[in-house]
């Protein structure tokens, strides 16, 4: 599929979610937190552009092992990345252990007797959410280092809060994608200032996408349209999980 009509399909269905919603508001951040929460990644990190991965290609004859090859291999910011022999392959949101077993079945032509690919991420690029909407400064926020926790009212906090005459915070959006099942979850949130002192807090992983729509719904769709293009965060592919 090509990348402009991937991107432009889970877009769709983001604006009709996010129009279609029958009900005023979504859960509040407490009553969600816990589910929300237990689909955060941990050990694996996924591949993101600008990381810089290691990648070993070992061949196996007998009780003989044999590195075939070392390579250093940046992502590129439309998250593809070239491989010693391959064409170019698209790896920004998967984790290193399924991006080594595809590039294993890619080698298999290439490559006599069983053979293994393992890759390792040597620098990570600044791990970032995606804030846009009626908040005072959409754009890109940047995670804390060392994988410390950080939540979804810390991140609107950190945009300059929403806007108080239009933000329509009880219909807040999270969007994530999901590595483990190559899909995007995305929540309603009723995300509103009276919330925000609760005991459960949703947490927010590298390359999750906050949408405060407007008060006046017709223009979700236009929203979407505009900030989507220059800030969701890669790769937003497959089908919308709840």
């Amino acid at each position: 599929m090509p990348r402009a009509a991937s991107l432009l399909a889970p877009l769709a269905s983001l604006a009709l979610l996010a129009t279609s919603c029958s009900t005023p508001q979504g859960p509040s951040i407490a009553a969600i937190a816990p589910s929300i929460n237990a689909t955060l990644l941990e050990g694996e990190d996924v591949i993101e552009p600008g990381d810089l991965l290691e990648v070993r290609l070992r061949t196996e004859s007998g009780r003989e092992e044999t590195e075939l090859f070392d390579q250093s291999v940046r992502v590129q910011a439309d998250g593809r990345a070239a491989f010693e022999g391959l064409d170019v392959v698209y790896v920004a949101g998967l984790l290193p252990s399924v991006l080594g077993e595809l590039l294993t079945g890619r080698y298999a032509p290439l490559v006599e007797g069983e053979h293994t690919v393992e890759i390792a991420s040597s620098e990570r690029a600044p791990r970032t959410v995606t804030i846009f909407g009626e908040v005072a400064r959409p754009g890109v926020v940047g995670l804390p280092e060392g994988g410390r926790p950080f939540g979804l009212v810390d991140a609107l906090g950190r945009v300059g809060g929403p806007r108080k005459r239009t933000a329509w915070l009880s219909n807040t959006l999270l969007v994530r994608w999901d590595p483990t099942i190559s899909e995007r979850r995305t929540w309603t949130i009723d995300a509103r200032t009276r919330h925000w002192a609760a005991k459960e807090e949703v947490f927010l992983q590298p390359g999750d996408v906050v949408f405060v729509p407007n008060t006046n719904i017709d223009r979700v769709g236009l929203a979407l349209d505009s900030y989507v293009r220059r800030l969701i965060p890669l790769p937003y592919l497959g089908t919308p999980r709840d």
